[in-house]
């Protein structure tokens, strides 16, 4: 996450005309005017047809459940309302297999500095794409340069996208060559002070850049990454790749101080955007919403209850607004409410697929820890029935694994194959993720448990030296040991005091 944040403002009598704008790719939810909004999705869309044409993407069809649902809010201060007092971020993203967000404000077009809000939301909707592949191994200096490459592209008015400008706000660490070598990135030395940390960006958009635009080392990347993939520590992949690492460093050393080239990708057809307004108690809710989809923490929860029970209140025939009250409900562990309010907006919305969801969530949450007592059939029915609703939506089928988990029982192999379509596509979950690299290597599956587990451990988000089972699990994994690494996974799980299955 890029350090920027928002917020979100109590909804007055006079509810604010919020709409939702519907592309390919995106579900939008802002307060902007219609033409506005119209205007902000295409970029969005012709962003994302850019760089999928850049990376070589695939592009298939989208159900709700894949697409990213932005909430744009008003200022900065909304979205940093969203976030602990010690953060203080512009904006951000949650990647989950229960569809991916992110909270950003488009009015605030400047968010201090050289920061422009349209560069956060790119720099993280790259991280998004990048993870469309879910076997892809990446290092954190290509995940972040990657990212800071593709997210300060400019997208013209007659639609063609340019590519490749320099983050302007990273500018004195590339020009002072602060901070990593190019050398430092690629052997995987993990950054410990504020400098390195900065230089994972710079000096990784700067190497991106680089090999994007040097025909001398053209196919050097690809190499690179595939012997990341055959499960080659970084160093070795690096030299194999690239030579001479020192010779690399100076080469970029004179690269950064020179003026860098842009890509510039042809407009596409226009997009598709489809807008509507919301209703009167789509519009009351929405304050709600936002905060349980950014997840409620346990001292909000007593606040949020009353003030959704009210809106419910007034809008009992609203399914949009009982899905949020069931959430709300399953989000303070009661789990019979949730399920009551669920069947309410299943009752008015038979193909509430949100409904369903919760609901099958709430009775997973009430069957835990009861063993062969709890009603397993009747959980994963409900499951079932949100899958054939939507089969493209990844959290059913991740929940019904889970059911087996739970239940202290071996999963079947029908969950085990709708984990590995979960993981496809979600594969931008971490959870998720890890669930699939232990039932692979649970099941002596080690080339495609590393291929799984590489991005976590490339993850520069993931602090290593807090949690060196994970370096560990890499280890036994690249020496074949399929038991050595399962066991040192589960060891980091219980000093995480998470459930593995959360």
């Amino acid at each position: 996450m890029l350090a920027a944040t928002l917020s979100v403002a109590a909804t007055s009598p006079a509810f604010a005309a919020w709409h939702e704008a519907r592309t390919k790719h995106f579900i939008i939810y802002s307060e902007q005017r219609p033409a506005e909004l119209k205007t902000y999705a295409e970029k969005l869309e012709r962003f994302d047809a850019a760089v999928r044409q850049v990376r070589g993407y695939a592009d298939p069809p989208l159900t709700d459940g894949a697409r990213l649902t932005i909430f744009d809010l008003p200022n900065i201060v909304a979205v940093q309302k969203l976030l602990p007092r010690q953060m203080n971020a512009a904006g951000f993203y949650i990647p989950r297999a229960s569809g991916a967000v992110a909270f950003v404000s488009s009015s605030d077009k400047s968010l201090g500095g050289s920061l422009r809000a349209d560069h956060l939301l790119q720099h993280e909707y790259t991280h998004h794409l990048m993870l469309t592949d879910p076997e892809s191994p990446l290092a954190a200096w290509l995940v972040e340069g990657t990212a800071e490459f593709f997210g300060t592209a400019e997208v013209e008015k007659n639609g063609g996208v340019k590519i490749g400008f320099p983050p302007q706000g990273r500018a004195n660490t590339i020009l002072r060559d602060l901070g990593f070598s190019a050398g430092d990135l690629l052997s995987g030395a993990r950054p410990k002070t504020d400098l390195e940390r900065s230089s994972v960006y710079a000096k990784g958009w700067l190497l991106t850049h680089y090999l994007a635009f040097n025909q001398a080392r053209r196919g050097q990347l690809g190499r690179y990454v595939n012997g990341l993939a055959r499960g080659e520590p970084f160093a070795k992949a690096a030299v194999a790749a690239f030579g001479d690492l020192k010779q690399l460093d100076k080469e970029i050393d004179v690269y950064g101080s020179k003026t860098f080239a842009a890509l510039r990708v042809q407009p596409g057809p226009a997009p598709t955007v489809e807008i509507r307004r919301l209703s009167e108690g789509e519009a009351a809710i929405m304050p709600m919403r936002i905060r349980t989809d950014r997840g409620l923490r346990p001292v909000d929860l007593p606040v949020v209850t009353e003030q959704t029970r009210a809106i419910a209140a007034r809008y009992p025939d609203d399914p949009a607004v009982l899905a949020v009250l069931a959430e709300v409900e399953l989000s303070a562990r009661r789990f019979w409410p949730a399920v009551a309010a669920a069947d309410r907006a299943l009752a008015k919305d038979p193909k509430h697929i949100g409904a369903m969801i919760t609901k099958g969530r709430a009775l997973l949450g009430e069957a835990r820890g009861k063993g062969s007592k709890a009603d397993w059939t009747e959980v994963r029915r409900w499951l079932i029935q949100a899958n054939r609703a939507d089969t493209e939506n990844a959290e059913p089928l991740f929940l019904y694994y889970q059911t087996f988990q739970a239940a202290g029982q071996k999963p079947t192999a029908d969950a085990i194959k709708g984990l590995y379509y979960a993981h496809v596509l979600a594969p931008h979950d971490m959870g998720l993720r890890f669930n699939v690299v232990r039932q692979r290597l649970t099941d002596g599956e080690i080339p495609a448990a590393l291929r799984s587990f590489a991005p976590i451990v490339a993850n520069p988000h993931i602090d290593l030296d807090k949690r060196p089972k994970l370096l560990e699990a890499l280890q036994k994994m690249q020496a074949n040991d399929a038991a050595g690494a399962l066991a040192a996974i589960e060891v980091d799980y219980r000093a995480r005091q998470g459930d593995p299955v959360d």
